[in-house]
């Protein structure tokens, strides 16, 4: 008796000595350590840098984000991660398509602002089943027929018995459903689609950046004009048409003086004004040079040829896509109550977005500005770049050209990738903005 009572007193004074703690000592347990090492930052993205960025700019002009301005122009951002981290090899061609997704997104959210197909359906079913007892009328004799289909799986069970399948599987098998006392089940789907032909779009200012943890975001924002449109008709007319106008600016020796840090972060076109006061646009593009043990200056040729082939592509989709969006989200929940007293709950949510710009050819005159290599600040890696130019003289001169001969080429190359390496995830870096407050 004696020893129980020893016992119960030492049981009921550890608890005490605990609560009898100061919150110093509380403040020092892992526990505590553990709530207090949440982070409650609010990151701050390229998109939003971008955001923030252009409704700053707009404001000195009177414009604004998302809507049609006095003007007739339109900006719209759109934003896209890589799928390859920056310290992981084919970082670059990751940021290319990462570039482009951000752009195509951003035309689908200017197709929205001409309006945009929703079509959407939802419903709700309650059922509340309250039995007792067992319902003397459902006992009937069993057939012949059901007689049979229990002996039959009853083989079929020796026969998954045979096989590995354990006794507990089995009996799930065999489990009849249960009696649900209460459902509650919901169903919403909403689709969006949107189409049409975009002409005149540009980028006018790009952020991106590391964020760290293998996230680095490229954000975009695109501008469409009625001057962009009429001209995007003049180079899809091959110079046939009047070119718009503006302040002379020496756009091509900007260029050519540009310090590679700054060209490295170009993408997609530019949209400005020659010497003579002649809308003009530049295309730029880039590709990694894969790092080779020997013939390391065919890999430079390779990539030189990737970046010219991508720069014009940029340009020719300035001129037009033809763009089809959708966008389907479907939300599910269900809801059990079973007469036995328990309960199941099952809640689904899919959301699915798709872009596709139809396949389309394009007769283009170009030539060339600046060929350049470089290291991209994140992931270290050589860069090889192009910059290629549509100008209306050039035009002209290409038409003349075409009279006398027909010359056409096609570029194709075939990378192939090794196996992947374990690497260590990013650090969050700093984000770059670039574009001029005179382009937009």
């Amino acid at each position: 008796m004696k020893n129980l009572i020893l016992l119960l007193t030492i049981v009921l004074c550890v608890p005490m000595a605990s609560y009898s703690q100061s919150p110093a000592d509380l403040a020092g347990t892992s526990a505590v350590q553990e709530t207090q090492n949440v982070q409650t930052e609010n990151v701050r993205f390229p998109e939003d840098a971008l955001v923030q960025s252009m409704t700053q700019s707009l404001a000195k002009q009177n414009k604004a984000l998302g809507v049609i301005n006095d003007d007739g122009s339109i900006y719209v951002v759109g934003a896209a991660t890589t799928a390859r981290a920056s310290n992981m090899p084919g970082f670059i061609n990751s940021r290319n398509i990462a570039y482009s997704i951000a752009e195509l997104t951003a035309k689908m959210n200017l197709l929205r602002m001409a309006g945009e197909q929703i079509s959407s359906g939802r419903g709700f079913q309650l059922l509340e089943n309250i039995m007792e007892g067992e319902d003397p009328d459902a006992k009937d004799k069993a057939s012949r027929l059901e007689k049979a289909a229990r002996l039959e799986d009853q083989s079929m069970d020796n026969a998954l018995a045979a096989l590995g399948v354990s006794d507990e599987e089995i009996r799930q098998m065999n489990t009849e459903k249960k009696q649900a006392a209460y459902e509650q089940n919901f169903n919403q789907t909403i689709r969006s689609l949107v189409a049409g032909m975009i002409k005149g779009c540009a980028v006018v200012r790009i952020a991106e950046g590391e964020m760290g943890g293998d996230d680095y975001q490229i954000a975009v924002c695109l501008k469409y004009s009625p001057e962009f449109q009429s001209f995007a008709s003049v180079v899809q007319g091959g110079g046939q048409g009047l070119i718009p106008s503006g302040t002379a600016r020496s756009s091509k020796e900007k260029i050519l003086q540009m310090p590679v840090s700054d060209l490295v972060m170009r993408m997609g076109v530019w949209m400005t004004y020659n010497e003579n006061g002649e809308m003009v646009i530049y295309g730029f593009g880039q590709q990694e040079v894969l790092e080779t043990g020997s013939r390391q200056s065919a890999a430079f040729s390779r990539a030189y040829s990737q970046a010219r082939l991508q720069a014009i592509n940029n340009i020719k989709n300035f001129v037009a896509e033809d763009i089809v969006a959708n966008e389907v989200m479907q939300d599910i929940e269900k809801l059990r109550e079973y007469a036995d007293g328990t309960n199941a709950y099952f809640s689904s949510t899919r959301w699915e977005q798709a872009v596709k710009a139809q396949a389309s050819t394009l007769n283009l005159a170009t030539e060339q500005v600046r060929q350049w290599s470089g290291i991209h600040p994140a992931s270290q890696t050589h860069v090889a770049g192009y910059v290629v130019a549509w100008t209306y003289s050039n035009a002209q001169q290409a038409n003349k050209l075409r009279n006398n001969f027909d010359n056409s080429g096609r570029t194709s190359t075939t990378t192939v990738r090794k196996g992947e390496e374990p690497h260590q995830p990013t650090k969050k870096g700093v984000i770059t903005i670039t574009g001029d407050d005179e382009d937009l």
